[in-house]
């Protein structure tokens, strides 16, 4: 691990308040906190320079939270804190999430001068009555400035979009779309809403529209604007897939840092301590080993989960790769499981196997036949 290039993510765990909708860690920052935090984020980096040496960095997705909570002036230093972890001059890509309504130009003027490449930038909907229903602090013509703010300072702009909402409609899902991607979007990444019990979305139980014909619909449209389908979310013009996310489809080593934060090392999946308390906690004892509560896949486990996640793309499963890698027995045993299914929903061109859209619109169940092959 020492010697490769290394994907890094980085969970900032503040937030003005929580979207209705909302299941992911964060908290409204107190005075002090932000700067704990930050102290707390120079030791773990400390930390894993002494494990790892200065190792390159192949990308970089900064989350939260909502990354753009903090001022231009604490980004400094964060930035500060990234380069001290390794080499930045080998990134491909680096992405900072952001909200429409607390991102300013400060931001992208020290995000475009450093080496961040690309804004994904949380718009979820332009329609106000979907965004009021969601609870987002912005409406859809601040959306729309924002994105072409990210475009003026020369990042490149991913979009997230949520369906399934409330009163939605396939008329104001298709004016989200293509308002972003006239926006000047290069990558659209779209999500069902799923309402958790603990969220204030989830307490109140609304009826939610069936997504599936939401979905269905993007995978028809995005691809006649020049966006396509490449993973089960993601619709990308070509060349504009988003790097970080390939490295968790592909199994490459992707290090976490920040509460709450996941990882995969060598094998090991682990996650960071899970609030901000605990991972300030977690400094004051130097960080004990993050690895060691971690979960280690067993190499069947390993090889399946490398079929699922292959699957999950439109490259699908390259069998020359993947039987190098897991042995021809395995391959076998996965192209028998998937010869099960209706052809419909595979293409095959001889080299590698993928989903088609229409399986794609089913791909829980496909893992869910693949994972069979992990049962003793």
């Amino acid at each position: 691990m020492r010697d490769e290039r290394l994907s890094v993510y980085l969970h900032v765990p503040f937030c003005a308040g929580k979207c209705g909708y909302c299941s992911f860690y964060s908290t409204p920052p107190v005075r002090g906190e932000v700067e704990d935090y930050l102290d707390a984020l120079e030791a773990e980096i400390r930390y894993w320079r002494s494990r790892l040496g200065a190792p390159s960095l192949r990308t970089l997705y900064v989350g939260g939270g909502t990354p753009s909570l903090l001022p231009p002036r604490t980004w400094s230093r964060l930035i500060s804190l990234i380069e001290g972890l390794g080499n930045c001059d080998a990134l491909e890509e680096a992405t900072v999430e952001a909200n429409p309504s607390s991102l300013n130009d400060g931001h992208l003027e020290l995000w475009s001068s450093s080496f961040f490449t690309r804004v994904s930038l949380g718009v979820q909907s332009l329609d106000d009555a979907e965004l009021r229903c969601l609870g987002r602090r912005h409406d859809a013509a601040l959306a729309l400035c924002a994105m072409r703010r990210v475009l003026r300072f020369g990042l490149s702009l991913s979009a997230d979009l949520i369906f399934g909402v409330p009163g939605q409609t396939l008329r104001t899902w298709a004016a989200s779309l293509s308002g972003v991607r006239k926006a000047g979007a290069r990558h659209i990444s779209t999500y069902q809403l799923t309402l958790e019990p603990d969220t204030p979305m989830g307490r109140r139980m609304p009826v939610l529209p069936d997504g599936y014909p939401f979905y269905r619909y993007v995978q028809w449209y995005l691809p006649r604007l020049g966006l396509l389908q490449y993973e089960i979310s993601s619709f990308a013009s070509p060349g504009d897939e988003c790097r970080h996310n390939l490295a968790y489809w592909r199994q490459e080593n992707v290090l976490a840092l920040g509460p709450a934060a996941w990882g995969y090392l060598d094998g090991r999946r682990y996650e960071n301590p899970r609030t901000l308390d605990a991972y300030l906690e977690a400094a004051r004892r130097g960080f004990p080993d993050p690895l060691e509560g971690g979960e280690l896949l067993r190499q069947r486990s390993r090889a399946v989960e490398a079929a699922i996640l292959a699957l999950r793309t439109r490259w699908g499963i390259d069998r020359t790769d993947f039987s190098a890698r897991w042995g021809e027995g395995l391959l076998h045993e996965v192209e028998g499981l998937l010869a099960e299914l209706p052809p419909h929903l595979l293409r095959d061109d001889g080299r590698s196997v993928s989903l088609s859209p229409a399986g794609m619109r089913v791909g829980n169940a496909v893992w869910s036949e693949l994972l069979r092959l992990t049962e003793d």
